[in-house]
């Protein structure tokens, strides 16, 4: 496993358990910078941090690739082995033999639908395993692709997500602007997209907004979503995409992060009154 393959999945065990930067540094006894600089590939670990990262996180890299392997290295040649000892003539061994390639052939183009991967994007979430991440051409919003996220179960408690993230170096003290723009379609709780600004002391967020006070539910066409969240210069990282929390099916494009100015320069927060007013509800 690569650098970057490393951080991402360090990154996606970690949101999957729940647990901040700061404790999964203290359960695997090394620093709060070791899992920060892990995370953002930053750094190549020695194999017993990442062994000690993979066991608190209960996740056997090594020995569930290896039997995945075996598994199927024996499923193969079993199958060939019946196949070569077959009492038949030579042309019912031939026909046998060409089915046997068609069916491979079917079933590496289906695994490889299955497991689409989206460059730069990683799937997580409570119940991550209960959605299919991917890419679509046919429903975007600029006419090229677009990410969606889609429920395979019937009943989930919990929700899958689509994310990334990089980081805060370049957005430190200001106030930025998330945009992108989301297409729902049978969405019986909710969805929305997210953002999560992270500190790089103690591993806790700054600020955070998810649009659950605005979600979008149901069918709905391509809307327009914004975040405005201030990026205090203690942030680490940045950590952003799109949730599905129950079933449904989401699409979203063109996600964007601009800067706005500076963190002082919010217009948009209200100033508390000098003095109590309007206290006998006659104004």
């Amino acid at each position: 496993m690569n650098q970057p393959e490393l951080g991402k999945k360090v990154l996606e065990l970690r949101l999957s358990k729940g647990l901040t930067q700061s404790e999964l540094a203290e359960l695997c006894n090394v620093s709060l910078r070791t899992i920060q600089r892990i995370e953002l590939a930053e750094v190549t670990p020695r194999s017993f941090t990442v062994k000690t990262i993979f066991s608190v996180l209960e996740y056997d890299f090594y020995n569930s690739k290896s039997t995945l392997v075996i598994e199927k290295t024996s499923s193969v040649a079993s199958w060939l082995k019946d196949l070569f000892n077959l009492k038949k003539n030579t042309m019912k061994k031939l026909s046998v033999l060409s089915i046997f390639l068609i069916v491979l052939a079917v079933l590496f183009t289906k695994n490889e639908s299955q497991a689409q991967s989206i460059n730069g994007w990683f799937k997580t979430g409570s119940k991550s395993k209960s959605y299919e991440t991917g890419l679509n051409s046919s429903k975007s919003k600029t006419g090229k692709k677009c990410a969606y996220i889609k429920s395979i179960e019937d009943n989930i408690q919990g929700f899958g997500t689509l994310m990334q993230h990089c980081d805060a170096k370049l957005y430190l003290g200001k106030r930025v602007k998330m945009t992108g723009y989301i297409k729902t379609e049978n969405v019986v709780n909710w969805s929305g997209m997210w953002l999560r600004v992270d500190s790089k002391f103690g591993g806790k967020y700054l600020s955070f907004d998810n649009m659950h006070d605005r979600p979008l539910k149901g069918d709905t066409d391509w809307t327009k979503c914004e975040i405005i969240l201030n990026v205090p210069k203690e942030s680490s990282t940045l950590n952003y995409g799109v949730l599905l929390n129950g079933t449904g099916e989401v699409y979203f494009d063109r996600i964007s992060i601009e800067i706005l100015g500076d963190m002082t320069d919010d217009t948009t927060e209200k100033k508390l009154p000098e003095k109590p007013t309007n206290v006998d509800f006659e104004e």
